[in-house]
């Protein structure tokens, strides 16, 4: 492989991996972005990125906002970003489906509302009084006060995702019916579309190009960071509970690794990683952010702790983040010494002085492990109670939209041990910073448990 480096990771002696890496893959591919909306729509903004000789643009058309959903997963499957052609059509999508990727969409504003107007006086069509959709009230009025337009009239349906574009296109046409008024002024393509077939005074509320080129490079700008961060290194750490080095000589042990292993290799498969067995007690898998923190990789973690659960083989993970091989190995470390102390299998991840998990459980909490915010700081020299772990209870009461708790259910949302919790109430308690709201009535033995309301200072 004459073009290709050659890189060897080696670590305390052993060899892990090594990579042949093709000098093209450092060179910046192209972008793919795709286009959603109805074809007056997309075949606008297609003519606004000329420009943009180094993304790849390709377009789904659906003409009534209803069906947008049908052409969605092919649309997010084949790009790396969807461009929604307006809020109607994004929003249709949210209600039905998942969205992974980035997005953007762009809105009607005062740009589509002065063209608009534009093109009504440019055909002599009368806009004293109008029907007009999408554009919120605000903009209207800023636009009115800013060009001194006047009207006799005017009805407003500013966009919301509550009503269907149906709805939109027969209030339009039960006021011109009524002749309440003289123009329609419509952000939607198929309320244009069949108002213009029946021969109804209709102007359509396209984007400008100046706001398709903005929200479009807003688009462009969160694709590329989110490559460069999806890019860096991820590090996985795995541990099963109860073997260690010295118990693999037991057959038992040894069938229930081969067990383990056969159902993590689907894991490893969909984060697209290499799996290394390091010593006897850990495994460790290779790949990237991206991959590890992709929604469909999460499940199939997800899956694995159920089935661990089941067959009570219980493992423990730390997954670190780095942009160099030492960096995520360090948080990996970290991250593992934090699953070690779950009561059953769960993994945390750990990127820079962040921590997060146990991950893909409900009660997964986003905490600093390195702590330089004053206030916690100061919490922390009032309470005795490390900054981390300080860090970790604010993150406990804003995850549980609640304050007040007794030492059972601290020590579920912190995953320590009810001793441990108990503790860190006492400190609080001690340092006026915790008080007891209520005792919890119980109808088994044993004495009834405070409920302490957790007071921290601003």
């Amino acid at each position: 492989m004459p073009d290709s480096s050659f890189i060897l990771l080696v670590k305390s002696g052993f060899v892990l991996y090594c990579i042949f890496m093709d000098p093209q893959m450092n060179s910046s591919r192209k972008i793919r972005i795709g286009i959603l909306g109805p074809r007056d729509s997309v075949e606008k903004i297609l003519s606004a990125v000329s420009l943009y000789s180094d993304i790849e643009f390709n377009s789904y058309e659906k003409e009534e906002v209803v069906d947008a959903p049908d052409a969605f997963d092919l649309c997010q499957e084949e790009n790396d970003a969807v461009f929604f052609s307006g809020v109607a059509v994004m929003e249709e999508v949210r209600k039905n489906k998942l969205i992974s990727k980035p997005y953007d969409y762009i809105p009607r504003s005062g740009y589509s509302l002065v063209s608009a107007i534009w093109e009504m006086t440019q055909k002599s069509l009368p806009y004293k009084r109008v029907s007009i959709d999408v554009v919120p009230d605000q903009v209207l009025q800023e636009v009115s006060e800013e060009f001194n337009l006047s009207f006799d009239k005017i009805y407003t349906m500013p966009f919301s995702p509550e009503y269907p574009e149906s709805a939109y296109e027969k209030q339009h046409r039960s006021l011109i019916r009524r002749k309440k008024v003289d123009v329609i002024l419509t952000g939607f393509g198929s309320i244009y579309s069949h108002l213009k077939q029946d021969g109804l005074p209709a102007v359509r509320l396209y984007p400008s190009v100046i706001q398709i080129r903005q929200h479009l490079d807003q688009l462009i700008n969160h694709i590329r960071t989110q490559d460069f961060r999806s890019a860096g290194i991820a590090l996985q750490i795995i541990r099963i509970k109860g073997i260690k080095h010295d118990s693999l000589g037991n057959y038992n042990d040894l069938e229930k690794r081969g067990k383990f292993y056969i159902e993590l290799l689907p894991y490893v498969k969909g984060v697209q990683g290499s799996l290394f067995a390091f010593g006897r007690e850990e495994m460790i898998i290779y790949s990237t952010r991206g991959e590890i923190e992709a929604e469909g990789n999460r499940r199939l973690l997800r899956d694995l702790v159920c089935w661990s659960e089941q067959s009570n083989l219980h493992f423990y993970s730390g997954i670190g983040f780095g942009t160099t091989a030492y960096e995520a190995e360090k948080s990996a470390r970290k991250a593992l010494a934090n699953a070690k102390e779950l009561p059953a299998s769960g993994a945390y991840i750990v990127d820079d002085d962040q921590i997060k998990g146990p991950i893909c459980e409900a009660e997964e909490l986003d905490y600093f492990i390195k702590v330089a915010d004053p206030v916690v700081l100061k919490i922390s020299e009032k309470t005795g109670l490390s900054a981390a772990y300080i860090s970790k209870i604010q993150a406990a009461i804003s995850r549980s939209g609640k304050d007040s708790f007794d030492s059972d259910e601290l020590s579920q949302l912190l995953n320590t041990g009810e001793r441990t919790a108990r503790r860190i109430l006492k400190k609080l308690q001690d340092s006026g910073m915790g008080e007891v709201v209520a005792k919890e009535n119980r109808l088994l033995r044993g004495r009834p448990k405070n409920i302490i309301r957790i007071t921290f200072p601003n």
